[in-house]
């Protein structure tokens, strides 16, 4: 006998033997015990993981002799037939190979006709988004008003390309992607099932690739043993799927973060030489990026689906990296990628951005609040704000106060405007006080106002635990200088001459062109001493 494919041979045959679409399995059983089944169903989601094969089970059991509970017996006459494909009544056909309107029409003609057997007429199409515009448009009334003996079953990977109209006459089913949890147990079942001998990480490198669609975890799986004799060992899952040079890609990568440029273009020279493909190389170092990422995020904890010889190179990595330097790398190499599909001379394009990601303390410092060019700080501009520290808890009263003005600002920017007019008075028991000279009165006025003053109190004391309540006073005769002019004198005419300068520098623009953003704020630092002098 022939041999039969993992894929083929391991294919659900009842209800219980299909893997994680649970929702759906139980609607149909709930369907045909009650009697209800719908005339026509649309299957939605990735490929490979059980929509035509649900179809086909749905089809034996409307039509099976001698049903086993819900399940179809699998061995009746009309079972046998539909599993082998060579029923009259169920018709499965291949909206890509059968796109055109005289397909459609053809169909139309023969739903007129009655069972020859079973007891229903079933139409699987798949793939049923590859249809024209014309032969949806055919479908419309056949799909809506179908004799009663006739169920239309439609499977589609794209559900946004059906039109409307098509769905606003199906019962749709969407189908999820297999965890790898789940995926995992199933095939170790099959594995042992069938005298297979794996490795662990073996296994975890073909759930990742199959991207939660079992059909292509099998498929992998048979030309693994195929090709190591009954086995499937890490090396040979590598190997096969085109993985063999990863550790050189993680190489590239830790040379990168440890910003050792000469490595970096000895790598690169073997990549070259290898004939590895650039756009692949990129795409793994994203992954590799997104899964430390994750690990930062999850406290060192990594994902399931990795390997023993990942989660060590993972680990060794997590202390040198922060989740700002992770963000700024995952730009430099989605736009190398990016320029490497659009632009010519791919190795030229793929050496510079390696370049400048090894490069990433000197083009921009990630570890510090921003770019400090000429004793001037440009903080990061509001495209890659998220990533910057969060300010010390220990910051003083005042400051926090001219940082929350800011925040107003974005909301309600006259009442912060007319705010920074007033100068900060006191901060007692968590009650901050806030003062207007007598020359400040229209301000004064505007600012407590009943409506303008709730709302700066209700912000203030959302914005930071520490304030417990809020006044504006009229502090007739102070001194006090109010913020907006704290902001106008601590600025001299060089300093206002540097900040022109920063706005004005090369390094700045082409930051502000590299990643998309703007400049927020310019914070002016002292120059720092010499220790040599």
């Amino acid at each position: 006998m022939a041999y039969l494919p993992l894929s083929r041979k391991y294919r659900p045959q009842n209800f219980d033997e299909v893997v994680y679409q649970d929702f759906v399995v139980d609607t149909l059983k709930n369907a045909i015990e009650l009697g209800k089944v719908a005339h026509s169903y649309l299957f939605t989601g990735p490929r490979g993981v059980g929509k035509t094969s649900l179809a086909r089970i749905l089809s034996k059991a409307v039509n099976c002799l001698n049903p086993n509970g819900l399940n179809p017996c699998n061995e009746c006459d009309n079972c046998k037939e539909i599993t082998n494909g060579t029923s009259m009544d169920v018709v499965e056909i291949d909206g890509a190979s059968n796109r055109g309107i005289d397909e459609i029409r053809q169909l139309r003609e023969n739903v007129k006709f009655v069972s020859v057997k079973c007891k229903y007429k079933v139409y699987i199409i798949d793939e049923v988004h590859m249809l024209t515009d014309a032969a949806f448009n055919a479908l419309l009334k056949t799909l809506e008003e179908p004799p009663s003996f006739v169920i239309f079953i439609l499977a589609t990977t794209d559900a946004h390309k059906v039109p409307a109209t098509i769905l606003s006459r199906c019962q749709k089913f969407d189908f999820k992607k297999i965890p790898h949890d789940f995926m995992y147990q199933y095939l170790q079942t099959i594995l042992e099932k069938e005298g297979i001998v794996y490795e662990k990480d073996a296994i975890n490198i073909v759930i990742r690739n199959s991207e939660g669609c079992m059909r292509d975890a099998l498929s992998l799986i048979d030309q693994i043993v195929a090709f190591g004799g009954n086995k499937i060992t890490y090396k040979d899952t590598l190997f096969l799927l085109g993985m063999s040079d990863r550790k050189l890609i993680e190489s590239l990568f830790e040379n990168v973060i440890e910003e050792n440029p000469d490595k970096v273009y000895e790598i690169i020279a073997e990549i070259d030489s290898k004939g590895v493909n650039f756009q692949f190389v990129l795409k793994t170092l994203i992954e590799i990026i997104r899964t430390l990422l994750f690990a930062l995020s999850k406290g060192g904890k990594f994902e399931n689906s990795l390997t023993d010889d990942e989660k060590r190179f993972y680990s060794a990595l997590l202390p040198k990296v922060t989740e700002q330097k992770l963000f700024v790398l995952f730009q430099i190499v989605q736009k190398t990628l990016s320029d490497i599909k659009n632009f010519a001379f791919p190795g030229y394009i793929f050496e510079f951005g390696m370049y400048k990601a090894c490069k990433i303390s000197e083009i921009l410092p990630v570890s510090n609040a921003g770019i400090v060019k000429d004793n001037v700080q440009i903080k990061k501009p509001s495209a890659v704000k998220n990533v910057s520290q969060p300010e010390s808890k220990e910051e003083g009263v005042e400051d926090k106060w001219n940082s929350f003005l800011k925040k107003l600002a974005e909301i309600k920017p006259g009442l912060a405007a007319n705010l920074s007019h007033g100068f900060f008075s006191s901060f007692v028991n968590g009650k901050l006080t806030v003062g207007f000279s007598e020359d400040k009165k229209f301000h004064y006025d505007f600012t407590t106002k009943r409506e303008n003053f709730n709302i700066a109190k209700e912000m203030l004391l959302k914005y930071d635990a520490q304030f417990k309540d809020f006044e504006i006073v009229m502090e007739n005769g102070s001194k006090k200088k109010a913020l907006i002019e704290k902001i106008y004198e601590a600025e001299t005419f060089q300093q206002r001459k540097l900040r022109q300068e920063a706005e004005n520098d090369e390094v700045v623009k082409m930051f502000k062109m590299e990643f998309d953003c703007v400049i927020e704020d310019i914070k002016l630092l002292k120059k720092p001493k010499n220790p040599l002098n």
